[in-house]
């Protein structure tokens, strides 16, 4: 064994004569009892920091300049456990590291969405790299059985393949928060980053201590981010129960407050959403004032809820402050300035959300909109099959498409688009583009027949005046439309801010009763 008397590495290789960090002539001698370094027969590879007593090569890492030390994607972690229920907590875990590496300013990490597009896909590090243009990835899988939790982990090298560092982790379910912050730290050390201070405190900080609690928040992440009624619901039921078990869990107030607020858009049973969601962000404001989210969930409140749209900017200014390289933050703040008209702006935002997550099916199918609403129909068509083309049945953008094609006058494509989405996917939203687009196809019997549907919803649960108002006004029947649109307004249906944009009100701006409408909607 050798040693560097400058930097003090220790060498297992007796063939080399010179330190490969500074060159200094080697020294015949012991291990040192101080953490060293290992360097292995192979002069290209280096392994760092070995803890005194351990044996074995904890981090490896390519001698390659600083290409491989700046990005990574942090990916699904693999679920080998028998309850197929599980599965959450893998995609739950992934995404909490994914969120404490993005704290560190050195680092680029790619977004959410993109990140877990791999998954199940047994994709190689080289071809994820090259997708999300990114220089390392994180990999793992977990195994629950009751208390106890195995985690294996991985960091690997996407220009070669090569493992950077590696680890497993036996221990009992309520240690899951250290094997988090030992996970983020090694990553963290083998890229070759360094935090001291503040900013070590923010990648290591947790917004419970509560494993249950946590538990429950993954659970409702887990339905979140399937973006369907039903999953909306059992997310705020998650939430909710997390919040029981951790009162002062402002991360699950703030997602609670999200979820309520999806279900007026996409629900047709949405109760009291709406004071639900105003308590839940409110209550997460209380509790931490520096989470990007809890501004996030206000400024969408100040939005659709007050027409406040001066509060609402501020308030996503002030998420992009606080991180400004989350993904999700630029794409609502993006959307937010498409509703208002503002589409240079929001083209930009929303094409700076791309850079960081660039396979979100949200945030690219926001770009069309937004290039839909400002009138550029061909690029908004195009923007769209892209989306659809990663992603088929993906509705929103399909009810889109199907609106952009009624603007490019291709009518026979719009009802084939529209007819397209799957039955159980016809939400409020969907349904409206459906009378719409057989509206302006000629096709009065089914536009009517798209009416007598949500009547028929109505009775049931809850449907907004607005949907009613967009298809009489598809069919020209002005004075009915306005009648809804006036009872949109006495109910404060959730899709008015989208008065100034949606081109199912075409047909009307040219009325001085819309224009006073805009007017009372704060436009």
């Amino acid at each position: 064994m050798k040693r560097c008397p400058e930097c003090r590495r220790d060498y297992y290789d007796d063939s080399l004569l010179y330190c490969l960090d500074d060159g200094n002539a080697l020294l015949e001698g012991p291990a040192s009892d101080e953490p060293a370094t290992a360097i292995l027969s192979n002069p290209d590879v280096i392994a760092t920091e070995i803890p005194a007593g351990e044996s074995r090569t904890q981090v490896f890492q390519k001698a390659s300049g600083p290409r491989a030390s700046r990005s990574i994607a942090v990916l699904p972690f693999a679920h080998l456990s028998i309850d197929p229920d599980n599965e959450y907590f893998c995609d739950g875990l992934a995404e909490e590291l994914l969120n404490a590496l993005s704290k560190i300013e050195e680092l680029k990490v790619a977004a959410r969405t993109s990140a877990f597009s791999f998954k199940g896909k047994n994709a190689e590090a080289r071809e994820i790299g090259k997708a999300l243009n990114v220089n390392t990835v994180l990999e793992g899988s977990v195994r629950k059985a009751g208390s106890r939790i195995r985690i294996s982990a991985q960091l690997v090298n996407a220009a070669d393949g090569y493992q950077l560092w590696s680890e497993r982790y036996d221990r009992e379910m309520r240690d899951i928060f250290d094997i988090q912050d030992e996970i983020a730290l090694a990553v963290v050390d083998a890229l070759k980053i360094e935090l001291f201070g503040q900013a070590k405190s923010e990648v290591l900080k947790h917004h419970t201590q509560s494993p249950e609690a946590y538990e429950y928040y993954l659970r409702g992440l887990s339905h979140f981010n399937k973006w369907t009624p039903f999953d909306f619901t059992k997310a705020v039921e998650n939430f909710d129960k997390a919040v029981g078990v951790d009162p002062d869990y402002a991360s699950a107030y703030a997602a609670m407050a999200d979820a309520y607020t999806e279900l007026l858009f996409f629900s047709f049973s949405s109760g009291d959403a709406r004071q639900k969601a105003r308590e839940a962000a409110d209550k997460a404001l209380v509790l931490d004032a520096s989470l990007a989210e809890v501004h996030n969930s206000l400024a969408l409140i100040k939005l659709y809820f007050d027409w406040d749209y001066r509060a609402a900017e501020t308030e996503f200014k002030r998420a992009i402050v606080l991180n400004p390289g989350s993904a999700s933050v630029r794409m609502w703040y993006g959307w937010f300035l498409a509703l208002m008209g503002r589409f240079d702006e929001s083209l930009t935002e929303l094409r700076h959300g791309h850079e960081l997550d660039p396979l979100s099916p949200p945030n690219n199918n926001a770009i069309g909109v937004s290039l839909h609403w400002a009138g550029q129909t061909k690029q908004a068509i195009a923007q769209f099959l892209d989306v659809l083309e990663l992603n088929p049945n993906y509705p929103v953008s399909q009810s889109f498409l199907a609106e952009a094609y009624v603007r490019a006058g291709d009518l026979n494509q719009a009802v084939a688009t529209i007819e397209s989405i799957r039955p159980e996917a016809m939400d409020p939203q969907a349904l409206a583009v459906a009378g719409y687009v057989y509206a302006r196809a000629g096709d009065r019997e089914k536009a009517l027949g798209i009416l007598n549907e949500f009547e028929r919803r109505a009775v049931q649960g809850n449907v907004s005046s607005l949907n009613f108002a967009q298809i009489y006004a598809s069919l020209g029947e002005v004075e009915r439309a306005f009648a809804w649109l006036d009872k949109a307004l006495e109910e404060q249906a959730i899709w008015l801010p989208f008065l100034k944009v949606d081109v199912k009100f075409d047909l009307l701006r040219s009325d001085p009763r819309f224009q006073a409408l805009l007017r009372r909607v704060g436009f």
